[in-house]
This record gives structure tokens, sequence and C-alpha cells, in this order.
């Protein structure tokens, strides 16, 4: 993981103006003059995402573009597929359970509710199993983020059976993955943990409230910067 952990949200606007202009790139003064923020602070934004391979920069010209991962990312004319969504999420996902501490998983609709396509384990050192390609019921904080209406809040889910080891039992915190083109939900991501760090209420709850919303936003603003194949 890299160094520097510059808020999600303010990398999710940085892709979006990269993505506007793939190939002719922003230059360091325009992403300065956009985002409204310091030279240092775009500075350190820029290398986070230059150490995830996210952006490529010339330092002769002074230009960024999107890097590599988010280059070979094909788009077809439609909605993005699973290997699409997978792709974009993949370096948030990492980021998200680092700053949460809680695991990450990323689901896709299944007429029995969602389908598991990536987990990133909490990175406690924990036993954890591997989750994906499982798939979680229509009551999951999962399936009720794809399914109910988007309007920027999370769904919260009290899980039955899982306990976190001091018998407090385990909560799920979940968000949609918005298509970029359409608005609609492409895909769900959720924090899960226990129920003590993913309560409904609480100053923890709310952070990682945020910190999901802005993971969700960023893998957005990934998949709007991919090239349309």
């Amino acid at each position: 993981m890299p160094e520097h952990r510059a808020p999600v949200g303010s990398t999710a606007a940085v892709l979006k103006l990269l993505a506007r202009q793939p190939d002719r790139g922003v230059t360091f003064q325009e992403l300065t003059a956009s985002l409204g923020l310091p030279d240092r602070a775009v500075g350190d934004l820029l290398s986070g995402l230059r150490a995830e391979g996210l952006v490529e920069y010339e330092a002769g010209s002074g230009v960024c573009r999107p890097g590599g991962p988010l280059r070979s990312l094909p788009r077809s004319g439609g909605r993005p597929d699973c290997n699409d969504v997978r792709s974009a999420a993949m370096p948030w996902a990492d980021t998200l359970a680092a700053h949460s501490g809680m695991s990450v998983l990323l689901a896709v609709a299944h007429p029995r509710g969602a389908q598991i396509i990536h987990h990133v384990f909490r990175p406690d050192n924990s036993p954890q199993r591997l989750v994906t390609g499982d798939i979680v019921p229509a009551g999951s904080a999962l399936a009720r983020a794809l399914r109910e209406p988007c309007d920027g809040r999370c769904v919260h889910v009290a899980d039955d059976g899982g306990d976190d080891g001091g018998g407090g039992g385990t909560a799920s915190l979940a968000t949609a993955v918005l298509d970029p083109d359409g608005g609609r939900p492409v895909a769900a991501l959720a924090l899960t943990g226990p129920r003590t760090a993913l309560r409904a209420t609480g100053e923890r709850a709310h952070g990682n409230e945020e910190l999901l919303l802005d993971a969700a936003r960023a893998v957005s603003s990934a998949l709007e910067a991919a090239p349309v194949r």
C-alpha cells in the first residue's frame, strides 16, 4: 500500500478529470485549478495514484493521464461487465480494507440476491474464509444496495450466524456502485465486520460510511476513465 492516504473522494475527482481527456491529458496546473486544492495536496494525490499505477505523469510537460490499469480496462458500448467492475474496483477495495480495518466485498446482481465477485480479507491476520463466488440472499446488505433506490446512503444489516469472537456478531454496510453513463447500479460494495464497529449509528459508523461511499464513487470514476471498446 502507498504511504500517501489522501481522501478517496479527492482521488475520484482526479480520475473524473482525467477521464474527460484520456489522450490529451490534464496538466498539473489544470488539476489544481479544477480541484481548488493547494499544489502540495494535489501532489500528494498524484503520488498516491502513481504508486497504484492509476495515473501516469510526464515530468517534462507536467501532463497527467490515466495509468496502465485504467487504460487497459476496455468498456463495451453498454454497461460494464463483471470483469470491468472487478478490475476497476480492486485498488479501491484494497485501500478501503486498509483504512477501515474491515473485510470488503464486491457483488453483482443475482436472481437469488447478489453474487460476490471480489473479496478483500480484513487486515488483522485473523482466520477468514474466501467467499468470492458465494451467493448472498435478497435480504443481505449487498443485495439490498443493488435493489433499493440509490439515494447516496448505505444499507446496514446485522448478519445472522457469524460472530466476531467477542459475542457481538457481525454486520455489513453496503452501497451501490453506479454506472457512470446511466447512473444505474452495476455492483454493490460492502464492509463486513464486528457489529460493534459497524453499528447503524455512532461516530465510527459515520466514518466507515464515508469511506465506503467515497470508494464506491471512486470505482464509478475508474469505470468512466476506462476506454470504450
